[in-house]
């Protein structure tokens, strides 16, 4: 590699120009025929080819692997999600994604072999929006470690499809408000999740919010929309086993920082939208601890024991064991995830809030901020704390204002262990 400033520059234009090989899988030859119709008339610079066996689509991803391949889930050789399964093992740089008919809005379906699921039958804009993000997130793993444990991931939970297709509902139909009210209230622990965030002194209701449609109403779309994301992520992770990891109090802890990130940025005068994304980025933010705590639970034990030997806090430990942070790692799924590209970014600064300092006090301030009162006041484990970057928070104005925010903390925050 050239290591002038042109060639660095050349380097990466031919990486955007260069052609994207796209398979797709599905036993019905309309369906097929059309996909990759549609699909080369998106972007000239993706190739892409049709398969109506998955067998021949197996045998073509060791002969050439694809960047990204699109399987529909039921078919009667094999089933889309046993065909990425073993196109995981073969290719697993590759991106895999499941078509479906069949998932319906209140099963936040689970299929760990795919990164992404997209509903049948999809329009071009979702379509073209599901690869797209799905190239962004590969184009993230510019460092060799982070792509090393990025694409040897075997599970992934595929929540966006669903999570997408809820945020349509609400937004399109008008009965939106109803139709959440009805999910909400099929699940208790969401339901308490939501009664408990309505009634919270951040909203500042004068009145008891007893059922989810006034929660619903209280708290807005995409905040509920985040809430059921977090809580069905958190379903999925409650039985993974970690030495010396509790995770219903990392869970908390998630909660808590959420809650905190509202009250900062309506502090610092940020737009409604803003709040949201900060809220959103507070519940994932340790999206990637879970992440490889599941995939890779030998190496996470010794990064625990590793801090505990230390008397360290454990990220450090975690970089050390996997050579990449566990904030990048959560950048990279929720990236395939097609999270708010904001939400991501505060989560990937958080290894390093202080290079972006220049910017003032953004949204990755507030996960900093918000993420490190939540810390010392209920830590998510019985690891050291990291000291605070005092300098930094000098830098982008908000120093005197955290003793402020950690008594607002301390006296309003919900018990979200419950």
């Amino acid at each position: 590699m050239h290591k002038d400033s042109r060639g660095v520059v050349a380097r990466r234009d031919r990486q955007v120009t260069m052609k994207r090989c796209i398979y797709v899988v599905d036993d019905e030859a309309e369906v097929t025929d059309t996909a990759v119709l549609i699909m080369r008339g998106m972007d000239s610079q993706w190739e892409v080819t049709g398969f109506k066996d998955p067998l021949e689509a197996l045998a073509a991803v060791r002969a050439k692997a694809p960047d990204l391949i699109l399987a529909d889930q039921l078919m009667p050789q094999m089933q889309g999600s046993q065909l990425l399964e073993q196109v995981r093992a073969v290719s697993p740089k590759t991106i895999r994604i499941i078509m479906s008919a069949h998932a319906g809005l209140n099963k936040l379906t689970l299929i760990t072999s795919a990164h992404q699921y997209i509903a049948k039958p999809f329009d071009t804009i979702e379509l073209r929006r599901v690869i797209g993000r799905s190239f962004a997130a590969q184009g993230r793993l510019e460092d060799s470690d982070l792509q090393a444990v990025a694409t040897s991931l075997r599970s992934i939970p595929s929540l966006p499809g669903t999570y997408d297709a809820l945020l349509r509902e609400l937004r399109n139909d008008r009965n939106a408000t109803t139709n959440i009210a009805r999910l909400v209230a099929q699940d208790p622990g969401l339901t308490a999740k939501v009664l408990q965030l309505a009634n919270s002194p951040l909203f500042g209701q004068h009145y008891l919010i007893d059922s989810p449609i006034e929660a619903v109403m209280c708290l807005g779309t995409d905040m509920i929309a985040a809430v059921v994301l977090a809580q069905s992520l958190f379903h999925h992770y409650e039985s993974v086993s970690a030495a010396a990891m509790d995770w219903r109090k990392v869970w908390s802890h998630c909660w808590h920082t959420a809650y905190l990130t509202q009250h900062v940025c309506r502090e610092m005068k940020f737009t409604r939208i803003a709040g949201e994304e900060a809220f959103l980025a507070g519940l994932l933010h340790e999206t990637g601890r879970f992440v490889l705590a599941d995939n890779y639970p030998e190496r996470f034990r010794a990064a625990c024991q590793g801090a505990e030997k230390m008397a360290s806090p454990l990220v450090p430990r975690l970089r050390e064991v996997f050579r990449a942070s566990p904030y990048q790692v959560a950048a990279y799924i929720l990236e395939l995830w097609g999270m708010p590209a904001n939400a991501i970014g505060a989560i990937a600064a958080q290894d390093a809030p202080a290079a972006d300092q220049a910017n003032g006090f953004t949204l990755a301030s507030v996960l900093y901020v918000a993420d490190g009162i939540a810390s010392r006041q209920a830590p998510p484990d019985a690891f050291a704390l990291e000291e605070w970057d005092s300098a930094y928070l000098e830098a982008v104005g908000c120093l005197e204002s955290i003793p402020e925010w950690e008594k607002f903390s301390t006296e309003s925050k919900p018990d979200y262990s419950r």
